[in-house]
């Protein structure tokens, strides 16, 4: 099962009775050559002793030298994980690395530094740990490895309890970093079409509800108030922190997973879930990430040009504007923003950034205004910035992957509500709930309709449920949601 850490931390429980290794190795700098042949000294000093005391049988003095031996290790990785290199060379944005130790069908759990990385492994082959750490390493040769690594056996209750305790930290280090963003300001998000998604799904004691979208946990709140047991999915750790604080008093009825709801099958299956009775996903970009100018999201204040929802993930929207051709550039603002001008706004990003990179969002504002002359309301960037949005955080692969992962996850009877806020979510949304609702397929040239093999469900909503006039009054944001409801039969 595997239990919640931050993005630099995953893990599943060991099985208990087996040998487990903690492998711990780190890049180029992040440990000074003389403080590591130290080290190594003390180490075999403490190994050789630990021998001596085995074949006398000294078995008190022994496990005296391997709790000396074990501390000294944890001081290493302490040190390492304290590290913080320099952005160009940060370990977390190796995004090829990561998925190298996750697919290690022998790692039980990884955490990941600036400058190290630490891999919990239980043997299901031949392969050594070595041979393990070897792979990785062949496998992501863009990383400058130093060469050096920690190895050291331990039980499967040992490193159980080191992950449970990781896992503890983690959820507190995700409050203080909220705490200490430097704005001051709280997590506020006004939740749209709460109270009709939430009546949609029919919450009631000992329902079993995933909340997608986690967010600020304004849907969660009505779930867990109706009795349901909600497991909230967000990739945002900012979004994450502050759903726990809000919820922390309905205790062990929430669950708080950190990954991106395309993956709900995987993350839920790997924490025992294999059936829900409701599944919740609010589309789309939050107020607070908008609102926050470091995120990048937004052109009303200037600020980077990130735009990710998942501040560990690789690609931001500055790699996309500067790193993408004139054809591919334009094919995004095409196809996420229905920019009919997407040609011509490719082409002077292009010939600016001949001159000069384009680092932040006022810049590419600024220049797009120069192709775009603004008419009526809607600012000129507006589409371009929810095309490249979209293309960073890839928003609708992971839509439809949260469609078809979250369907197969309903029960008889189950639910799923979807609110959007574009026409390209609303899009997708429609199609598929259209695919599994109707009975028969006809074609031109079938001489009759025939079933569809892909039937399932019935439509709760006919059409899509729409903001009222006093939630619009209240929050204009709401202004473009749909909500759309399916029940699996």
């Amino acid at each position: 099962m595997r239990g919640e850490l931050t993005e630099r931390r995953e893990f599943i429980r060991p099985p208990q009775g087996v040998l487990c290794y903690r492998v711990v190795t780190w890049r180029v700098g992040a440990v000074e050559q003389e403080q590591w042949e130290r080290g190594e000294a003390e180490r075999r000093r403490l190994v050789e002793r630990m021998q001596d005391m085995a074949v006398s049988g000294r078995k008190g003095e022994r496990n005296e030298c391997e709790e000396n031996l074990n501390a000294l290790n944890l001081n290493v990785i302490q040190n390492l994980f304290d590290f913080r290199a320099p952005a160009a060379h940060a370990l977390t944005r190796v995004r090829g690395l990561r998925e190298s130790v996750r697919s290690d069908g022998a790692v039980l759990g990884y955490r990941f530094g600036e400058g190290a990385m630490c891999v919990w492994l239980e043997l299901v082959d031949e392969r050594s740990p070595e041979e393990h750490l070897c792979a990785w390493m062949a496998a992501n040769p863009e990383v400058e490895w130093s060469g050096q690594s920690i190895i050291s056996q331990h039980s499967a209750q040992e490193v159980q309890a080191e992950l449970d305790l990781l896992c503890k930290g983690a959820e507190q280090n995700e409050e203080t970093e909220i705490e200490n963003q430097g704005t001051g300001a709280p997590y506020s998000h006004v939740t749209v079409l709460a109270r009709e998604a939430v009546e949609a799904l029919q919450p009631s004691e000992g329902k079993v509800i995933v909340d997608a979208t986690l967010g600020g946990g304004g849907h969660s709140e009505l779930l867990l108030e109706a009795g349901a047991n909600v497991w909230g999915i967000d990739r945002d750790p900012v979004a994450r922190a502050a759903a726990r604080g809000r919820l922390a008093r309905y205790g062990e009825r929430l669950h708080i997973v950190a990954g991106n709801f395309g993956n709900i099958r995987q993350l839920l299956g790997e924490r025992g879930v294999q059936e829900v009775d409701g599944v919740l996903a609010d589309i789309g970009v939050s107020s607070p990430q908008v609102d926050t100018p470091e995120r990048g999201f937004s052109f009303r204040a200037d600020g980077p040009l990130d735009m990710r929802m998942d501040p560990m993930q690789e690609r931001t929207a500055a790699d996309i504007v500067n790193g993408a051709d004139e054809g591919e550039l334009a094919e995004i603002l095409w196809q996420y923003g229905e920019e009919r001008s997407a040609r011509a706004i490719a082409r002077r990003i292009v010939q600016q950034r001949k001159k000069s990179p384009i680092r932040s969002t006022m810049e590419l504002a600024k220049l797009i205004s120069t192709v775009l002359p603004r008419k009526g309301k809607l600012h000129p960037a507006t589409r371009s910035f929810q095309a490249l949005r979209i293309a960073v955080n890839d928003e609708l692969g992971e839509l439809q992957r949260l469609l078809e992962g979250g369907y197969e996850l309903l029960c008889r009877g189950g639910r799923m509500a979807v609110v959007t806020f574009h026409s390209l979510e609303d899009r997708a949304v429609k199609q598929f709930f259209a695919q599994v609702t109707t009975k028969e397929l006809d074609r031109p040239e079938w001489a009759e309709p025939r079933p569809n093999p892909a039937y399932g469900a019935k439509l709760i909503t006919r059409k899509p449920i729409r903001p009222g006039e006093q939630e619009l009054t209240a929050n204009a944001r709401a202004r473009s949601a749909k909500l759309r409801v399916i029940e699996k039969i």
